[in-house]
């Protein structure tokens, strides 16, 4: 079997690293310059086991299943994993295709160095668990203040003289602009929260383990404004799994916001992960005021009833659990939840690897 020499002509100028492997002769019958350029052998030097020692360690297993599963006959796209060379780390997306012709089969494909790219969305996730951490403590710490304003205002309106015209005057101004600054909270809060939902996956290879302590940190460096105890929990340095870099933080976010909602002054909030053979686990757990029973059956429904405000008043458009719910289902996962009044809520993720 040989390639054709149009297509040899294209690999021997890109920057791509293509090659062919034999898999009846474990060889490598052709590597194109950029390829071994970067690994610094030909294909007449070149093995498995050499290219495997690069990869880097926590990546081996994956990327074995990955390639087992082409031999298999199955289509495998974007194989992310990371490459060690001369002691620097390489991303590197991965197409291998298996390519049969009477008793030979090859697998051949092209590499391609994302390191820039990784990068890059990187300090795009950096930036968006900010302002997601933000925007949840918009909605507790902002909002809530706003509204209990509302409400004295209106408590004082009716301890007020009637002729007292000027004060009158006064606290109807304090109430028409703790109202409008609420009113505009919630249409920003609500609207950012469907628009990003309407986003389809894209899902990447990612450290978890990497993604939630980030989200986390953003939370616990306001502990002390937040008056809660925020805490994360895993035994493992890395958890990799094809995931939503911006929709899987938005999940956790959301839940934490909502722990944020239904906690009192004091009361903990713990996010836990773990992991299996095949699944990852995340919990959210608190000690705050729970779910009443009549409400567990609907939570995750479309303007579901169990909406609630917050115990600062924050509003809900009943939504939030319904989106939730949808985008861990787009990762092929399940969210289920325990609550008891007074007892606090946990929440349960399982998401495959």
């Amino acid at each position: 079997m040989t390639i054709l020499r149009p297509i040899t002509s294209l690999t021997e100028s890109s920057k791509l690293l293509f090659f062919s492997y034999d898999c009846k002769t474990n060889r490598f019958t052709y590597v194109n310059p950029a390829f071994e350029s970067f690994f610094g052998r030909s294909s007449d030097n070149l093995d498995l086991a050499f290219l495997f020692e690069k990869v880097h360690y926590e990546d081996r297993q994956y990327v074995k299943e990955k390639l087992l599963d082409c031999l298999n006959g199955q289509v495998v796209h974007s194989l992310e994993c990371r490459i060690v060379l001369n002691e620097k780390k390489y991303w590197f997306r991965i197409e291998p295709h298996l390519v049969r012709d009477d008793d030979n089969q090859l697998l051949v494909g092209h590499a391609e160095d994302i390191s820039l790219y990784k990068e890059h969305d990187e300090n795009l996730n950096r930036h968006n668990d900010k302002k997601n951490a933000i925007l949840g403590i918009m909605s507790h710490d902002l909002a809530g203040p706003i509204g209990l304003i509302t409400n004295i205002t209106v408590l004082l309106n009716r301890e007020v003289d009637p002729d007292n015209v000027k004060v009158k005057k006064f606290l109807s101004i304090i109430d028409r602009a703790s109202r409008e600054c609420l009113h505009l909270i919630r249409d920003f809060l609500d609207t950012e929260f469907l628009e990003t939902a309407e986003i389809r996956l894209l899902k990447r290879r990612a450290d978890v383990v990497q993604l939630v302590q980030r989200m986390i940190e953003e939370y616990a460096g306001m502990q002390v404004e937040l008056n809660r105890s925020i805490s994360f929990e895993c035994n493992r340095k890395t958890i990799y799994a094809d995931i939503d870099e911006a929709k899987l933080p938005q999940v956790i976010n959301n839940l934490i916001s909502n722990a944020l909602k239904f906690t009192r002054a004091d009361d903990r909030i713990t996010i836990s992960l773990d992991e299996s053979d095949t699944t990852i686990y995340i919990t959210i757990a608190d000690t705050g005021i729970g779910i009443p029973k009549e409400y567990h059956a609907t939570l995750f429904d479309k303007f579901s009833p169990a909406r609630r405000r917050g115990l600062g008043g924050e509003s809900s458009t009943g939504l939030g659990m319904h989106i939730i719910k949808t985008i861990i289902e787009w990762h092929g996962g399940t969210i289920t939840f325990e609550s008891e009044e007074g007892q606090g809520t946990t929440f349960y993720i399982q998401l495959p690897k």
